[in-house]
This record gives structure tokens, C-alpha cells and sequence, in this order.
């Protein structure tokens, strides 16, 4: 009965033993052998990084760490899953916050415990017979035939007329993909005319504002709030539409607004930061980072600049306090700072900024000594070996000595900094000396290897990867040159270099990169 079940492999994520055992006997039931499992989100990230599972069974609660949509998230994030696998999420509970939250980051399923086996079994019959007669046009996405899963939509539109709309679906997301947004959007409202379904609405009004379209696109979604007032993705657009209309005082409304439906976002809550921030309603902004820090402690999306938005914001809000609410306000900044510097103590550069801010934020309310600490703390971070600031934290960093500076306090620490400031200065501009003219050399190669030139576009790729050999793309790129071209795979000597660069990188098994580099492995003769 479940014939079409056998041959997946699956993975279970849940801490809670008697569950994973309930679950895999019942899978068990079902044909399926080829069951792994993990306990937490580490060790999900890392089964899904070196597997390819058709299925994945999470459970939303996990204890410490990742909850499920954190790892749903990240697995997006990331582009860890193939196109084609299924996510079904697994819990009990039955809170608003939680359940939207979940779903926002669209899993193939969602499963409300208790169910039974037979109910698991038609569940997953009906998604693996679907996603069986897609999977042509998945294969050509994961292997970045674009073009190629193109036109195996409208074949299989024409084989399978009840997949229409799934073909259509992904034939839409693939012409974005690609900036052919005329035609995208003419798919998008070929579907709406037929049938109102979300995702070809929301379609319209993203390519709206894709083409620059904004103030077309905000009317379409402000329409779409009405008819989908629940649907929180809509909220973010409208947001978008009016902070690129300058319109920031609605966007942060719009913006209050997802949040009420669904709070648990850290891209979402860090957004309405940003703008509160811009319109100086710090307390809103303190708020929105805390929030985001609180709820993506975990979070692959939660970043060192976010922490130093809620220093900045904290120190806004603090001034203004009385001594006690001032203190109880310190005493959660000083547990914030513990968890920050846990979580980046192997990243100096990300230490270095939010240091800064803290610096800055005791300065304000008249702490001396803390000050001078966390100054201390920074100059130790610019001087590790491991140290990497980009230009704009560079500036952030320079912006909160000056202010420093200015309070006459600290002369002397600050001009102990200075030859620390120069060498980071130096080596910032350095890199992205090399990286932009590293871009440019590639640039010069993919031209050359259109032009047919493949030896002369082997010498700018190998060029490009000499000047930034932490970037594999160039050396990707060396080796596909070889591989794909018939005058230099002939010669051994450019096989030989084809087969070092493919050994010499150390790749995230994900996303394009990783397919390119399966795909050439498999190019490379047996030595």
C-alpha cells in the first residue's frame, strides 16, 4: 500500500527517546528502513549537511538550543535541503504565536501529536506521490539547470494536468529567479484569474516591486491585507513598499503589526528596530532588538551588529531612567553581553564593535570604570591575529571612540588604540582591495570562457584564486574550465590541476556551490 515510501530515507529530530522510538516503528510499518536521528539542532544541521534525507521529521519543542523553526529556517538559510525534500513539523503545541511562527517558514506538513500510523501513512503517501512526479524539475533546480526545470514544467503540465499548478508554481519562482519578471508575472495573474490562491497573489505584488513598481505594489498588498488579514508575510511587504516610499512611521506600524500575529521573528523584530531606531523611538527599538536577541538567541538570521542596535538603543533609554529602573536595565544589559560574548568568542572582529558600544553606553551614564574595561576588551579584540573588520564596522568602531573622545576621560587609553585602529585600518582596505580585484579578474574570465577561450580564461580564474584563496568560487570556476572544456581536459597535467583544486576546497555540503562541486567530482576521470 505504501510502495512508494520504501526507498526514502528520513531523518527524526526530537529529544524525547520514546518519541523517536514510536515514530520510527511506525515508519517502520511503513517499508521505510533507512531512518536516522538526531536529538538536537547541531546534530540536525549536521545529519542534513551530510545526508540527503527525502523526509525530516522535527519536533518544535527541542529543550536547549534550536527549537524547529530555527532549524527550518536555517536549512533555508543555508540552502542545506534539496529542492524536493520534505520538512513535516511535529508538536503538541497549539499556542497562536508558536503555530505562526511555524508555518511562516512553510514546512510540507505540520503533524499535532497524537496521530497514528495510518494517518502518518496517507500523509506522507500524498506528498512523496507528488513530490515523485515533480522530481524531474527538482533534480534540474538542485543541479542549477534553471532553464532546463523550465521546460520540464510545461512537459510535465502536459503528462500530469492535476500537477498544473504546482508546475506553474515553481515555473514562476524559476522565472524570478532568473529576472524575467514580465513573464512571471503574467504567469502569476493567469493563475489568480483561474484561482485566488496565495502564493500566485503574493507573486504579483513581489514582482511588482521587484520591476520598481512600489507604489503599485503596496496597493496590491494593502488589497491583499484585506481579503488575508492573518497572513503576516503581507504585513512585511506593505512595510517594505513604505520604507522604499520613505513612508518609515507607517512601515513601523505595519511592521507592530506582523509582529501581533507573529512575534517570533528575527528578521522581522530587527527590522522594526532599524526603523524605530531611524525615527529615534528608541524605547520601541530597545524592544524590538531585545526581542530578537531573546527569541533568536539560537537563530542563524540573529547577528554581532544586533547587539550592538540594543546597546546603542539601551543606552537612549537608560539616560533617561531613574536610578533604580536604571540599574534593573544594566543588570539585563550585563546579561545580554554574557550571552554575546559566548556566542562570538572565536569571532574578535564581532567582539570588537559590540565592545565599542558598551564602551559608549557606560560613558553616557557617568561609569568610568566599566567604561574603561569594555575599552580594554576592545583593544584586545583589534589586536588578535584573527581579527576582520569590514568597512562599515570599521566606521561604527571609529564613530564610538570619537565619542569616546569627547568626554576627555579616556586620552590615554584611546591613544593606545590608535596604532590598533591603523593596522585593522590597513588590513580592511587591503582586503577589500583584493576582493574587489578579485571579482574583477573572474569577471575577465567568465567573458573570456563565453568567448570560447578556455585557456586564457583558466589563467583569470587561477589569478582570481591566488589573490583571495578563502573564496572557493574561483577555484570552482578553475575547475570547471578544465572539466567542461574538450581542449583542456584532454591535456592530464589540467586534469591533475582540476582534481587539486577540487581536493583543496572545504566546502558546506549546500547550496550551489556543493551541487557544482558534486557535479564536477563526477566530471574528473578515475586516476
Amino acid at each position: 500500500m505504501y510502495e512508494l515510501l520504501a526507498k526514502a530515507r528520513i531523518l527524526i529530530v526530537d529529544d524525547f527517546s520514546q518519541f523517536r522510538l514510536t515514530l520510527k516503528s511506525m515508519l517502520f510499518k511503513l517499508g521505510i528502513r533507512e531512518v536516522d536521528q538526531a536529538v538536537n539542532g547541531a546534530e540536525a544541521i549536521q545529519c542534513c549537511t551530510e545526508n540527503d534525507y527525502d523526509i525530516v521529521f522535527c519536533d518544535y519543542n527541542l529543550g536547549d538550543g534550536q527549537d524547529g523553526q530555527q532549524i527550518l529556517e536555517e536549512l533555508h538559510e543555508r540552502r542545506i535541503l534539496h529542492k524536493g525534500a520534505l520538512f513535516l513539523m511535529v508538536t503538541a503545541e497549539t499556542t497562536s504565536a508558536r503555530v505562526m511562527g511555524a508555518i511562516e517558514y512553510r514546512p510540507d506538513a505540520y503533524l499535532t501529536k497524537p496521530f497514528t500510523g495510518e494517518q502518518l501513512g496517507q500523509k506522507l503517501q500524498r506528498l512523496v506521490a507528488k513530490n515523485q512526479k515533480l522530481e524531474p524539475i527538482y533534480q534540474a533546480i538542485n543541479d542549477g539547470f534553471r532553464e532546463q526545470a523550465l521546460t520540464l514544467c510545461d512537459e510535465i503540465m502536459q503528462q500530469e494536468p492535476t500537477m498544473r499548478y504546482s508546475c506553474l508554481r515553481l515555473k514562476s519562482e524559476l522565472l524570478e529567479q532568473l529576472q524575467q519578471y514580465d513573464e512571471a508575472l503574467a504567469l502569476y495573474q493567469e493563475v489568480v484569474q483561474e484561482q485566488d490562491l496565495l502564493w500566485a497573489v503574493l507573486g504579483i505584488g513581489r514582482v511588482f516591486f521587484l520591476q520598481d513598481k512600489i507604489e503599485p505594489a503596496l496597493t496590491h498588498f494593502q488589497t491583499m491585507q484585506q481579503n488575508f488579514p492573518q497572513q503576516v508575510s503581507v504585513y512585511d511587504w506593505i512595510a517594505r513598499c513604505q520604507q522604499a516610499l520613505g513612508q518609515m512611521e507607517q512601515a513601523e506600524s505595519s511592521l507592530q503589526q506582523a509582529i501581533s500575529i507573529s512575534p517570533k521573528s528575527v528578521r522581522r523584530q530587527t527590522s522594526l528596530g532599524e526603523i524605530a531606531e531611524n525615527l529615534q523611538h528608541h524605547e520601541l527599538a530597545h524592544k524590538a532588538y531585545a526581542s530578537a536577541i531573546q527569541d533568536g538567541q539560537h537563530s542563524c538570521l540573529l547577528q554581532p551588529q544586533h547587539y550592538q542596535h540594543y546597546y546603542d538603543n539601551t543606552r537612549e533609554v537608560a539616560v533617561g531612567l531613574e536610578s533604580q529602573e536604571q540599574k534593573r536595565l544594566l543588570a539585563q544589559t550585563d546579561a545580554v553581553c554574557k550571552k554575546m560574548e559566548r556566542k562570538y568568542q572565536q569571532h574578535p572582529g564581532a567582539l570588537a564593535g559590540n565592545y565599542g558600544a558598551l564602551a559608549t553606553l557606560f560613558s553616557a551614564l557617568g561609569k568610568t570604570d566599566q567604561s574603561s574595561n569594555y575599552i580594554s576588551r576592545l583593544g584586545k579584540n583589534l589586536d588578535h591575529p584573527d581579527c576582520h573588520i569590514s568597512s562599515e564596522d570599521l566606521a561604527y568602531i571609529d564613530a564610538k571612540l570619537a565619542h569616546l573622545g569627547e568626554s576627555g576621560s579616556f586620552e590615554t587609553q584611546l591613544q593606545k588604540l590608535t596604532p590598533s585602529m591603523e593596522n585593522i585600518r590597513h588590513r580592511t582596505r587591503q582586503d577589500e582591495e583584493d576582493d574587489q580585484s578579485a571579482r574583477s579578474i573572474n569577471i575577465e574570465g567568465l567573458e573570456l570562457a563565453k568567448q570560447q577561450q578556455p585557456l586564457l580564461a583558466l589563467d583569470k580564474f587561477r589569478q582570481a584564486s591566488n589573490l583571495m584563496p578563502e573564496n572557493p568560487n574561483y577555484a570552482l570556476n578553475a575547475a570547471q574550465i578544465i572539466l567542461t572544456s574538450e581542449e583542456l581536459k584532454q591535456d592530464a597535467a589540467h586534469v591533475d590541476e582540476a582534481r587539486a583544486l577540487l581536493a583543496s576546497l572545504a566546502l558546506e555540503h549546500s547550496g550551489e556551490r556543493w551541487r557544482l562541486y558534486k557535479r564536477l567530482m563526477e566530471y574528473l576521470p578515475d586516476e
